[in-house]
């Protein structure tokens, strides 16, 4: 039995909130660059594309990512987690949402520009395994996402006003057995959009964000950040 995406919810959030409280970082520069770990609680809805038209695909996704320095501006990040996805389509629709894992890696560049203005750009590619099971009929959906974003930043004392541009690529494979069988491909229905955020710092270290998402992905996102 799946646990229900509210329980995963506070689970995720009250676990970011213990870490904002435990750790501390000595640097004195509140947006000291180096190792950190976040808490991402997502929910947006983008389109599949298969051969018989658009269908809606409603995404929830709680998870964490770490990324490491490799370079005084840029670090190697790993994400992985939860999701739920519901397929609007003749087979999944009625199987409700499906559940499982996803994982992915990317790169991410910041570059700051006197005391107010950064850079940030990002570029990434995740797995995503979902399974649906109903009375008589099952299903397998699997796909993998490119995903490039960039934009500029504006510090203002605590806050971090961000926004910019992302673009996105799915390749993706459906898998039906029981009374329906077959397998069925999609892709992005739309590859382009735009995002808005900001993030405030309650310490030296540890940021809460909100970020939303416009064009192919349309929602919003809740960040929990402590950077070491």
């Amino acid at each position: 039995m799946h646990p229900p995406r509210t329980i995963i919810l506070v689970l995720l959030a009250l676990t970011a909130l213990c870490a904002l409280h435990r750790a501390y970082a000595d640097d004195s520069d509140i947006y000291a660059p180096g190792m950190s770990a976040a808490a991402d609680l997502g929910s947006y809805r983008t389109d599949f594309a298969y051969s018989d038209g658009n269908h809606r695909a409603d995404i929830g996704r709680y998870g964490l990512s770490f990324v490491q320095p490799v370079a005084p501006e840029a670090g190697f990040g790993l994400q992985g987690g939860y999701m739920t996805a519901g397929i609007d389509n003749a087979t999944l629709n009625p199987l409700g949402d499906g559940y499982g894992p996803y994982f992915g890696l990317f790169f991410a560049w910041h570059r700051e520009f006197g005391n107010y203005w950064g850079f940030d750009a990002q570029g990434g590619y995740t797995w995503h395994d979902m399974s649906y099971s109903g009375a008589n009929q099952q299903a397998d959906v699997t796909w993998y996402t490119g995903y490039a974003s960039a934009g500029p930043v504006l510090r203002l004392d605590r806050w971090r006003f961000s926004a910019g541009g992302y673009w996105q690529n799915i390749s993706g494979h459906e898998t039906d057995s029981g009374t329906v069988n077959g397998r069925l491909d999609f892709s992005a229905a739309h590859s382009s959009g735009a995002y808005f955020g900001f993030a405030y710092y309650l310490d030296q270290s540890g940021s809460v964000g909100i970020y939303a998402f416009g064009g192919a992905r349309h929602g919003v996102s809740l960040v929990f950040k402590r950077e070491f």
